[in-house]
This record gives structure tokens, sequence and C-alpha cells, in this order.
């Protein structure tokens, strides 16, 4: 019998054929065993390789956030201490930010690396889509946050977000999933995976609608992700990846502070509002990427190869007009792993470099009403990146490892105007980035510690033109923690400190003459990040027990200020809540139901200026969820938001000074959705 073969018991009966003995033959029980891929890690896998970085990390499987509606990066990331998701109006457009990254972003997202299954997804100035992702067709979800994501070549503040697909290996068979609800939102996925021999595919398309809790908020969005796989041997594989992402939104627009307390619900109606001139985002993207990994013994080399087509389609205020853009994307990159014994330690080395290149074909025209009019302007935009990286961990006796490692990156920004006001400009960034750390393992728990540095050049969208100085921006950050498991309880904490050079901000001068985005003199990133889970009916995390009581939660903490700024002093640098608090109270059985309340709490204001004038209130939505989750069959799930109907912002937009009377003419909130309910259902087979 060998291992490959389906579990089979077989028993005989010594003298079956009429022999008196009791006396039985072994009982012989053979695992089930599926091939593993070598371009697509297991979730287990993940969790063991995430764990040998001395810093915050977490593992999102997808069965956590697909027990209730899963459309947003919020819903997404609801539980994971120190990514703050907030959605601009229910839809995928967010503010995602990791220890203060990316902080002025509600859109088109900066200062973290995501990628698909190691393949950066971001575009060559460093921006990327939430729409270019859809956590339905990923099996689990990696994060780094920070300064943790070296190994993937990443130095920017805020880490990565790692994406990994589901394969015809993990996830064989057929699924259907159906969510609707609320705001007319409907979202249809059917995925299929195939395994046969030496190959595998998977493929997963989805379709989301809403019109939303907004008005001219409506959303429409066609997503198809597929990868196929081929086992060229015992030691190599080769897996191509596919992305088609159709986006259109209608976009509602900011709201003042009076209009958000009177009707949440309204778009911005003003005189040179979103509804009058037809505010939208349209986009269509392709993408196409292989990923080839080879081991021989101790040695794997990974050859990466990614190109990306986009066409954005974005009227917005009669100011700025209707942007177009086309982009093209290519990728190339190799990483290298050694794993083996070093001065009579386990060690293991990796290193690998990567070259990015983008163009991009910049055009301007007039916004007439939501028509497109004459040309205003046009530039072809280039972006070239080349990055390395190294990094050894040793094992240096007594629980402890050392970690050590760099990014080196030279980064260049072309814009060629070819006509408009706008000047022509040619920059160029260079910067070597250290990491150290230490980790000290013992049973089921970790404490760990890091010095790490980052750097982030610049995207097109923060160059503003010829008269910015725009440096790129640079940190220093130290940060402590611990995470593991002790009978019924679970934690991960992580407490970091950032002293950050350039940030990238819309600031004022000292005259109140507004600047734009540019960079920040010195400013200073601090945080607290803690998720913890527990049993309360006291029950070990690993046993199967027949009912649990689990009560988790999350809680970010940020403190993000100017340093003895000549214009801002010390004060909160806008766009974060200091404050996110995201729980839940869960009964489970085995059978895989489950039922309970749910809570996100902001306690404190959250500023909308660098002056301090102008914040959001506090706010506490509850919500509730109860369903069925199976491995095979049919799951099912009623979930429950904002059950209280509160009126808040879920995020705003951040200015360097909203100026007198704020409350009355500052357009920068983004309104939560009210009270809503939504059902699913999802067949495996």
């Amino acid at each position: 019998m060998t291992p490959n073969r389906s579990i089979s018991i077989l028993i005989s009966i010594a003298g079956c054929a009429g022999a008196q003995s009791n006396h039985l033959a072994p009982l012989v029980v053979e695992a089930d065993h599926h091939p593993v891929s070598k371009t697509v890690p297991a979730a287990a896998e993940s969790r063991e390789e995430l764990a040998k970085t001395p810093g915050g990390t977490e593992v999102v499987e997808a069965g956590r956030y697909l027990r209730g509606r899963a459309s947003t990066m919020a819903d997404t990331f609801a539980l994971s201490p120190g990514v703050v998701a907030q959605p601009r109006f229910g839809s995928d457009e967010a503010r995602v930010s990791i220890r203060g990254s990316g902080m002025q972003r509600t859109f088109h997202g900066r200062g973290i690396r995501v990628l698909q299954d190691g393949v950066p997804l971001n575009l060559a100035d460093g921006a990327f889509d939430m729409q270019a992702i859809d956590p339905l067709a990923a099996d689990h979800i990696n994060i780094w946050r920070g300064g943790n994501a070296l190994a993937l070549g990443s130095s920017t503040l805020g880490g990565a977000i790692d994406y990994i697909s589901a394969t015809g290996l993990t996830a064989r068979g057929g699924s259907m999933r159906l969510e609707g609800g609320s705001f007319d939102y409907l979202r249809a996925r059917v995925a299929l995976g195939l395994s046969e021999g030496n190959t595998d595919a998977y493929l997963s398309a989805s379709e989301q609608y809403q019109t939303g809790f907004r008005e001219h908020a409506e959303q429409n969005n066609q997503r198809l992700f597929g990868n196929f796989g081929w086992r060229l041997s015992d030691s190599a594989e080769t897996r191509f990846f596919i992305t088609a992402v159709r986006s259109r939104s209608e976009l509602p627009g900011s709201l003042t502070k009076a209009e958000l307390d009177d009707d949440p619900s309204q778009a911005d109606e003003s005189l040179f509002g979103a509804v009058a001139y037809d505010n939208r985002r349209d986009f269509e993207l392709y993408r196409i990427a292989n990923k080839t990994t080879v081991r021989n013994g101790n040695d794997t080399i990974e050859f990466i190869v990614a190109f990306t087509y986009k066409d954005l389609d974005h009227p917005i205020t009669p100011f700025v007009g209707v942007i177009d853009q086309l982009s093209n994307d290519t990728l190339l990159g190799a990483v290298f792993t050694r794993e083996g014994r070093l001065l009579g330690r386990d060690n293991r080395a990796r290193a690998g470099a990567f070259l990015t290149r983008g163009t991009i074909d910049a055009a301007t025209f007039k916004n007439n009403f939501g028509e497109r009019g004459a040309l205003t302007s046009s530039a072809d935009q280039t972006a070239t990146n080349i990055e390395g990286f190294v990094e050894d961990q040793l094992a240096l006796g007594h629980g402890f490892t050392g970690v050590a490692g760099a990014t080196a990156a030279s980064n260049r920004r072309e814009n060629e105007q070819q006509s408009g006001s706008a000047a022509s400009y040619d920059r160029s960034y260079d910067n070597v980035t250290p990491k150290i750390g230490l980790r000290w393992d013992r049973g089921d728990f970790q404490v760990f510690g890091n010095f790490s540095g980052s750097y982030e050049p610049p995207s097109f969208s923060e160059t503003n033109g010829a008269l910015t100085p725009n440096e790129a921006q640079t940190a220093n950050s130290i940060e402590l923690g611990t995470r593991g498991r002790h009978a019924n309880f679970r934690w991960d904490a992580a407490v970091y400190a950032s002293a950050v050079k350039d940030e990238f901000l819309a600031l004022n001068d000292s005259a109140g003459t507004p600047l734009g985005t540019t960079n920040a003199d010195q400013t200073s990133h601090r945080g607290v990040e803690l998720f913890g889970e527990v049993d309360l009916f006291g029950g070990s995390l690993g046993d199967m027990a027949e009912n649990r009581l689990f009560l988790r939660g999350m809680w970010t903490y940020g403190r993000f200020k100017f340093d003895d700024d000549s214009t801002y002093g010390d004060k909160t640098i806008a766009g974060l809540p200091p404050h996110l608090i995201r729980g839940e109270l869960i009964w489970e059985n085995k059978a895989g139901y489950y039922a309970g309340p749910t809570v996100e709490w902001v306690p404190v204001k959250s500023y909308v200026d660098h002056a301090n004038t102008l914040s959001a209130d506090p706010y506490t939505l509850l919500g509730f969820k109860l369903g069925r989750r199976l491995e095979n069959g049919v799951s099912w799930f009623i979930e429950a938001k904002n059950l209280t109907d509160e009126r808040y912002a879920a995020t705003t937009g951040v200015v360097a000074n909203a100026g007198a009377d704020p409350d009355q003419k500052s357009r920068n909130f983004l309104p939560g959705d009210g009270r809503s309910v939504f059902a699913g259902i999802e067949w495996k087979w």
C-alpha cells in the first residue's frame, strides 16, 4: 500500500472460512495524501513560515471572514490587529493603513506591498487598487506588519499583505456562494478546482452589485481569478496566474459634519460636488503572472514574471477634470533560499531581486458635468525600480534565533509633459534599509524584538509637479512583542515606535499657504497591536469540544504626531482613529453552528486636519451573526450590522487646516452604512 492511496482499512479475521479463532489480523490505516504545491503554500505552511519572523505577523484563514459578509477590507480584516481598514462608502475603496502607512489615502492605496502568492500587485509607482483582489478567491491571507516584510523584498512603512490563492490542490471540487442584503447588495461567486496527475487548476468568477447606503454610490464589479499549476518534476513546479477585473463605481463624495448628522445617506450635491459632475472611478485591469519554483536539496529558487494592463476612466471635480490613464507594468524577479547549517547551527539564508517598470499614458480632460470635454493636459510617465534584499536567520541556542538583513533600492520617476501647465521632471531615489531582530521560542509561545528601517519613494500622485521637493519617505522603527497560546487562550501583542522623516502629508506653510502633498520634516508613529482569543467554556484551543464560547478581540492603538514642526508643533497627524477596537462573543459547536454579537468601537475623536480644529466623533457599532460553516455541503450565514443605526463617519478626508467655521464648510466626512442585514449561502462539493 502506498501513501498516495486514499484511507483504507483492511481487517481480516483469521479462520474466516469456518475457523473458531477470535484472533484479528493487524489493523492497517493509511492517511489521505495529496500533492503539495511548491509555488503556493498551504495555510499550515504559512503559519510556520510567519512564526519565524521576529515581529508582528498574522495568517487570516478564509474560513474566518466567510462566516459573514465578505465584501470590504473591513470585513476581511475585522479582527486583524494593526490593520486599519475603513471603507469609504461600503465598497472596496477604503483607507487601508498599517502603522500609519498611507494615512492620507482613502483610495488607490500606497505604503503597503500587496501581493498575490508572493508576486507583487502594486503598480510600478507603488500604488495599488483594492478591487484588484478578491478575498473569495483566496485560501488565506498573510500579513507582515511594519518592517517585517523584508523577506518579501518590501521596505515600506506598512509592511505587506499577501493573498494566497486557492488552487486545484487545496480547493478540489466546486463551490457556489451567494450573498445578498441591504442596499441592494448582491455578490455571487462560482469556483472550480481540478487536479489530475501532475497538473491542477483553479478558477473563481464573481460579480458584486449594490446601489449603496448613500445616493450616487452604485457599485458593480466583475472579477475572474485563475491559476494553473504543472509539476515539472519532483523538485520543480510552474504556475500561471490570471486576473481580469472590471470595476464601475459611482462616488458619492464627502459631506460636511452638519450634513452627516442630518442625513448620512445623501451624496455631495453642492455646486461643484459629486452628483453635479458625476464623480466616478471606473477601470479595467488584466494581469498574467508566472511563478516557477525549483528545489535542489536544501536550496530553493523562485523565478517570477508578471505583466499588468490597466485602463482608468475617472471623472472627479471640475477643477481636476476627467482622469484618463492607460498603464502597462512589467515585473521580473528571482528569490533564492538555502536552509542548512552555519557554524554548526541551523541557518536559513534568503536573497532576491526585483525589476519593475511601468508606463502610464496620463491624460486629463475637462469635466463637463460628467461628460468628457477638451483635453487639458497629457504626459508620459515612467516608474522604474531595481530592488534587492538579503536576510539570514541563525539559531543561537537556548531557543534564541537571530535575524539580520537589508534591502537596497534604486527608483526613478519620470514625467514627460506633452501638454498642460505642469512641468516635466526626472527624479531618482536610492536607499539601503537594514533590519536586525531576535526571537525566543519556548513551547507554545514566543517573544521577539527588532530594529528596522523603511523606505518609500513617491508614487505619481505624490510627485505633484516640479515645484515640490518630494524626497523619499524613510523611517527607523523598533518593535517588541509576544505571541502564543496556553490551554484555552491565544494572544498576539506588539508595541512599536517609528521615527519618520519626509512623510508624505498635505501641509500648509507657516503663513497658511497650502503646499499640497509634500514632505513633512520629522514625525513619529507609535502604537500597540493586540489580539486575544479565549474559550470561556475552558476547552483547550486544540480540542474538538461539543460546545465552545469564544471571546475574540483586537485593539489597535496609534499615536501619530509631528515632532516640533514649524507650523504644527507636536500636533496629531490627521487621518486615523487613535483607538480601534473590534470584537465578538461567538458560540460554536462541533456541528459547525455559530452565533453571537459583534462590536466595533472608536472611543475617542479622530482628527480631520493637521491643525486639529476638526474631528470625527467617537462611535460604537453593534452587530450579530449566526450560521453554519462546513468544509463540504451547504453553509449559510445571517449577519446584522449597525443594529442601533448609528450615524458616524467611517473615515474622513485629510486636510492641512479645516479653517473657520469648519463644521459647516469642510467637506471631509464619509459616512458609514446605516442599519443593515445580509445573508449568504454556500455550497461546496
